[in-house]
């Protein structure tokens, strides 16, 4: 009741915080998507194979690295603020987005590849009508779990003045007010499932009939 109370009595001050959250997420997400599917089909070209391989060690290795570190590590670099969270998210959001095109486009046959060469398509044609085709369901599941991690992350990004709805949860705990804690952590849940299930719909509306299971 005390939550209800709260969020309807600050209804202005959380949907500004809300925004800010979107904001900050979209920013350093799509950067993240457009960076990691880039760097995830160079590493796999032909050529840069062993490239590709140290790729997936490092992004691998790196997805172990907690959150609150990377945030920390700019920090020291960047100050405080949005610019610096919105950094700190991208490089964060970048290990999955990277590693599943990585991974998807190395595990595509190459039998597959061979008999589209084979009917004459250069190898421009295979990778945006051969590889990227199938490696589709991959790169998305990719982008989608980046995309949670990137809206909690977001939260703690609040630690070094990023603004958002983790302003409201740390400001919450400094006072020790449970009901301000859940007011700001409610939006982010919410955010965080309607983003996945948006992407969940587009990740089975753009994979081709014949993979899906």
């Amino acid at each position: 009741m005390e939550v209800l109370e709260y969020m309807v009595e600050n209804s202005g001050y959380i949907m500004e915080k809300f925004l800010e959250h979107i904001f900050i997420f979209l920013a350093s997400w799509s950067m993240a998507v457009v960076a990691g599917v880039a760097i995830g089909i160079f590493v796999t070209r032909p050529g840069h194979r062993r490239a590709g391989n140290l790729v997936l060690s490092i992004t691998g290795a790196t997805q172990a690295v907690p959150s609150i570190a990377v945030i920390a590590l700019v920090f020291l670099f960047m100050g405080i603020g949005a610019p610096p969270a919105v950094v700190a998210l991208f490089l964060y959001s970048l290990v999955p987005v990277v590693f599943n095109t990585a991974s998807g486009l190395m595990n595509v046959s190459m039998k597959m590849k061979e008999a589209a060469k084979g009917m004459g398509m250069t190898n421009r044609q295979v990778l945006w009508k051969v590889e990227m085709p199938v490696t589709v369901p991959t790169m998305l599941s990719g982008i989608r779990s980046s995309a949670t991690i990137n809206i909690g992350t977001a939260a703690i990004a609040a630690s070094i003045g990023a603004g958002g709805l983790g302003e409201i949860i740390f400001t919450g705990l400094r006072m020790t007010k449970g009901p301000m804690i859940i007011a700001g952590a409610i939006p982010v849940t919410i955010l965080a499932i309607a983003v996945d299930i948006i992407l969940g719909f587009s990740e089975k509306a753009l994979t081709s009939k014949g993979l899906r299971t």
